[in-house]
């Protein structure tokens, strides 16, 4: 657990082309005693509590020479609550094991990786994921479901689990891993891209990466507009409302999804991603979406840097008009050279099966701002580094305060 901090010019001096310094320390870990080793999790606040469900509690997986395959054993099963409102904070947690039969479902899509979620006021909404299901079977999960924040936090701060409070739906337009889902001012949820993997990841390596009957990828290569309702009964129905297919820039997962400001309105932005089919690294051009528009992809802009699932911190000048948008670490296909002032492309080498293999997407401990305005947009890298290589999937939290 990271402690970051942007200010002025008093902490350093300010990059070129950005208002702020960014500061990174580890010295906060003391304050959150008991708190979880997460990554590719859903999270929600709720009045100073902090909530984690799901993601992966062993890092990433066939790291050491270890099993790729992403096991239940390894998955986040308990449901987290952190309360910050008290020093040192508190931490509560409780299986998901507690929730009844009836929603046999939601226990296993709630231990999935890769959920893509969004708190919409005091309700939490998680959509697919991918993990083994209630059978034992490794799927992308087929379901959405949506959770009332302060009845989640009262019961697993007592023990329990608030079953009565959960809604879900079944329907193939959320089944999707590690895209993400976002919510505009039109009252549309928006899932963005993602894949849909099914069967084990060990047999879809054992076949070369190929589609077979036994283990299969997808990517869903669109964005989807879908109108998301409670029924009578209290479930949940989802429609699609309209899809956006982009068989060439959208066929991205494991990218950051961030709201953007700008003189549009209110809409968000997608960043990075992989794979890129021929050659199998990140895609570079950002994508655009404001409420009553099609999405626009920035082809006059490349990102060089962080492309993939990462710590992002969203700023917004309102004397400019102008969007900050800062990623941490995560992986990245370049790095920046300070001495020289260049990006330099991370090496390729070997093969999966070779003793030594580098695929060109390495971690990274950089911090880079996109910055954008009516004008242009450019990438500016940080010259304070994260004090490690702190992998992917995180969240960036901000204090109450701000």
């Amino acid at each position: 657990m990271l402690a970051i901090l942007a200010g002025g010019a008093a902490l350093a001096a300010v990059p070129a082309g950005v208002p702020f310094t960014i500061d990174v320390s580890e010295a906060v870990a003391g304050e959150f005693p008991g708190a979880p080793r997460l990554q590719s999790f859903s999270f929600a606040q709720w009045k100073g509590r902090w909530v984690f469900i799901g993601g992966r509690i062993s890092g990433y997986h066939a790291v050491g020479g270890g099993s790729a395959e992403f096991l239940r054993a390894d998955a986040n099963r308990e449901v987290w609550v952190i309360d910050t409102t008290v020093k040192p904070a508190r931490t509560y947690h409780v299986p998901v094991t507690q929730l009844p039969p009836r929603l046999a479902v939601i226990q296993a899509q709630w231990t999935s990786t890769g959920q893509l979620y969004f708190q919409d006021g005091d309700k939490l909404y998680i959509c697919g994921g991918y993990g083994q299901d209630e059978k034992g079977k490794w799927s992308t999960f087929d379901v959405i479901s949506r959770v009332s924040l302060p009845e989640l936090v009262e019961e697993v701060m007592g023990g329990g689990l608030p079953a009565e409070s959960i809604s879900f739906a079944r329907s193939s337009l959320v089944q999707s891993a590690g895209g993400a889902l976002t919510k505009l001012k039109d009252g549309y949820f928006y899932l963005v891209m993602g894949h849909s993997f099914q069967g084990s990841y060990t047999a879809f390596e054992g076949q070369g990466e190929h589609n077979s009957a036994e283990a299969s990828q997808t990517y869903l290569s669109e964005i989807r507009k879908l109108s998301v309702k409670t029924k009578a009964d209290g479930s949940l129905s989802v429609a699609l409302v309209r899809k956006f297919q982009n068989e060439t820039e959208f066929h991205r997962r494991d990218l950051n999804v961030a709201q953007f400001l700008s003189p549009a309105g209110l809409g968000f932005a997608a960043y990075g991603g992989v794979f890129t089919p021929e050659t199998q690294l990140s895609y570079s051009k950002p994508i655009y979406v404001v409420p009553g528009s099609r999405p626009f992809v920035d082809s006059a802009f490349d990102q060089k840097m962080n492309a993939y699932t990462c710590a992002v911190l969203l700023m917004f000048s309102e004397t400019t008009k102008t969007m900050y948008t800062t990623f941490f670490g995560g992986i990245s296909r370049f790095r920046w050279n300070p001495l020289e002032h260049v990006y330099e492309e991370n090496p390729r080498a070997g093969s999966k099966t070779d003793s030594t293999y580098l695929d060109g997407l390495q971690w990274s401990d950089q911090i880079s701002t996109i910055r954008k305005d009516e004008a242009e947009t450019i990438e500016i890298v940080h010259s304070r580094s994260l004090p490690a290589f702190v992998g992917t999937g995180a969240v960036f939290i901000p204090v109450p305060e701000v």
